[in-house]
């Protein structure tokens, strides 16, 4: 199968590649390695590169096109699936640039959408929980936020969770509302079949984690460091978190599934969560060490707690999320420690 995947040197973009071509799959890789500079970032040229050495290794040859540039897609001629990772990915970057926010996200998945209609191929795009207008509805207990409606507790929020009104989800979350809602159109108009993944906190390996995105990876890089690190509220902000493979392993069964268009919260669900501080326990406990901590005030539009209502999910794809948090810390620990000169 002829696979194109966005965002091929991101984590997801990069995991995915990995996993798909080691069953067979003619990948096809895009990234323009956009993202460190969007999120204001100057990184090494080690770790700008990383990934995508990593995927020549794998014999996948990156391509550096503009997913909102229309000459990219005009120059796919045939898949069998897109998977559509390429996003910007920052709440604040979002917020001082909400042009290009727009034109990466919601521009860049029309013309992703109107490559698969000309191919026929399956659509899969990394939407995200931010698509949910959500700015109370919890309290804390036992130094953690929860969900004060039970059932969310217990099951985490629904994909029918209403939006209706007017409510804020930043020019990030409007930008990747509106790509969402044009995958589900082209699946309903065009007999597409398509698939939006609504992610929670995803992490693993070869994630080059910034403090405004992939903090877990921030986390666990900046205390093998000694780096301090800022959190903004108190640190009982719980988050499911969803091992990368994992995730993964969900795309693939849409892939080989003949089902029509679909969306789908993808986490860990209620079993497998973490606060934030609890997060940094984990951490202290694997590598002995713990980073000096500031707590900082709630920015706009922090939730004090995400968790995903994955059951549709485990039905639908007959999936289930199999890595623990205390497993995957240990295995991002193990993967960062000897790479550390590049960040």
């Amino acid at each position: 199968m002829r696979i194109i995947v966005t965002g091929s040197c991101g984590l997801v973009g990069f995991n995915t590649c990995r996993y798909l071509s080691g069953k067979g799959h003619d990948i096809f890789a895009i990234d323009n390695l956009e993202r460190s500079d969007l999120l204001g970032h100057e990184v090494s040229p080690a770790r700008k590169y990383y990934n995508e050495t990593e995927l020549s290794k794998l014999g996948i040859h990156n391509i550096r096109w503009d997913i909102s540039d229309e000459r990219t897609w005009d120059r796919i001629k045939e898949a069998d699936a897109i998977i559509h990772l390429a996003g910007q990915c920052g709440v604040p970057t979002s917020i001082a640039n909400p042009k290009r926010d727009f034109e990466i996200n919601t521009v860049g998945t029309f013309l992703g959408l109107e490559c698969a209609r000309r191919t026929g191929a399956k659509f899969i795009l990394a939407s995200t929980n931010k698509v949910y207008p959500i700015h109370e509805g919890w309290h804390l207990e036992d130094k953690r936020w929860r969900w004060t409606y039970d059932s969310w507790h217990k099951y985490g929020i629904p994909i029918t969770f209403s939006s209706a009104g007017i409510k804020s989800r930043t020019p990030y979350g409007a930008s990747k509302y509106a790509a969402d809602i044009l995958v589900q159109e082209y699946g309903k108009t065009y007999g597409l079949q398509t698939a939006c993944f609504r992610m929670s906190c995803i992490y693993g390996e070869n994630q080059m984690g910034f403090a405004e995105q992939g903090w877990a990876a921030h986390f666990v890089i900046a205390t093998l460091k000694d780096q301090p690190i800022q959190i903004f509220g108190d640190g009982y902000q719980v988050r499911d978190m969803l091992w990368v493979e994992d995730l993964i392993k969900a795309y693939e069964s849409f892939i080989n599934k003949d089902t029509g268009p679909a969306v789908y919260n993808i986490g860990g669900g209620p079993d497998f969560t973490l606060s934030l501080n609890e997060c940094l326990d984990i951490i202290e406990k694997v590598t002995g060490k713990r980073s000096q901590v500031t707590y900082h005030d709630w920015r706009p539009a922090d939730q004090r707690v995400y968790t995903s209502d994955i059951l549709p999910t485990q039905l639908d794809l007959d999936w289930r999320p199999t890595i623990a948090p205390l497993e995957g810390l240990e295995r991002l620990v193990k993967w960062a420690t000897p790479i550390l000169d590049i960040f």
